[in-house]
């Protein structure tokens, strides 16, 4: 294997697009009339596909499994273990520093973040527990040869946190001590992605079939919104699966963009998906402080949802991207100079 990995295409795309998703959930949908007559079939129809055609939640579980993909792919098809001081030092700056600022920053305008079950971090502490754990389950899977027996155990696991409450609606209903097991086969099936990519032979996948794997992911979103506002069937029993779903059609993305080269401005975009999904509430409650009169307005949502986003990208700027660069500066400092560099992103 090569010391620097290869960027794989069009994820960072699919980061901003997910995190575009979950800032439409809180606040930033576009609002459209219902042109049907109150009561009828057709008025109930619009009603229930726009309120469920945002779902949030299935957005954060297809971050868990680039994230697996993302952490794993530069060990895939090797015998490589990760340098710990090294790997934990990338990972902890990259993922706690902003966190750190957005914490107090959104206190400001009181948007509660330090709330796990009730905000964004409960999926950001989720994300450092399996950082912590990957060296770990890298040398299970070394020692046994396979993810499928941990991907397995993984899922027993999680069925048992879903039983101890078994009509919790929401994904994040256990708490920080079971949440991030929960959650943890989704991580785990992305990492079986980076494995099947790094050792399979890419198939060519044309834009119609790849369009068809859009639309079903996004169809069975929907259906997993439905189930869990209209059904007992909550997210904890669904959305698991839905990970085995989006593994497939990631699969196919990744061989599609080998070919075609995704949007460079959505690219662009994913490069700053995590400031959008940390600080999008307090983009939205800024707008509501400094434009009270606007936000009830079409245009108002429009310009409410372009500040949102331009407070999440100064973001990104200022904080974001800085610590980037401190991790890698640290970890580099941190690496033994006679051994290569070894990428831990894929993305």
């Amino acid at each position: 294997m090569p010391a620097k990995v290869a960027h794989v295409s069009g994820l960072d795309s699919i980061r901003f697009v997910c995190a575009l998703w979950v800032f439409f959930q809180h606040g930033g949908a576009p609002v459209f009339p219902n042109p049907f007559a109150d009561g009828s079939y057709a008025h109930l129809a619009f009603r229930g596909f726009f309120a469920n055609i945002w779902p949030g939640p299935p957005a954060v579980i297809i971050f868990f499994v680039i994230s697996g993909f993302c952490i794993h792919f530069p060990f895939a098809a090797s015998d490589k273990r990760p340098r710990l001081k090294e790997f934990y030092t990338r990972r902890f700056i990259r993922l706690l520093v902003p966190v750190l600022v957005a914490v107090p920053l959104s206190g400001l305008l009181g948007v509660q973040m330090a709330l796990f079950q009730e905000s964004v971090l409960w999926s950001v502490l989720a994300e450092l527990i399996y950082y912590i754990f990957y060296p770990v389950l890298r040398a299970a899977h070394l020692r046994f040869g396979s993810w499928h027996g941990i991907v397995l155990v993984s899922f027993a696991a999680a069925t048992v946190v879903a039983a101890t409450n078994p009509s919790a609606g929401n994904y994040a209903s256990y708490g920080s001590r079971l949440n991030w097991l929960l959650g943890l086969p989704c991580w785990l099936l992305g990492c079986t992605l980076a494995e099947s990519t790094r050792t399979g032979t890419p198939r060519v996948v044309s834009s119609r079939t790849i369009w068809a794997w859009r639309t079903a992911i996004l169809g069975a979103a929907c259906v997993c919104s439905i189930l869990r506002y209209h059904t007992p069937l909550g997210y904890p029993w669904t959305l698991n699966f839905f990970a085995g779903a989006v593994v497939f059609w990631l699969k196919r993305e990744i061989a599609h963009r080998a070919h075609i080269a995704p949007s460079r401005y959505l690219e662009w975009a994913g490069l700053w998906s995590y400031s959008i999904y940390l600080l999008h509430r307090f983009g939205f409650e800024l707008f509501v402080r400094l434009f009270p009169s606007l936000h009830d307005s079409f245009f108002g949502w429009a310009f409410m949802d372009f500040f949102a986003l331009s407070t999440c990208y100064v973001f990104y700027l200022l904080v974001e991207r800085p610590s980037h660069s401190i991790a890698r500066q640290v970890a580099q400092k941190l690496r033994p100079t006679t051994e290569p560099s070894l990428a831990t992103d894929a993305a």
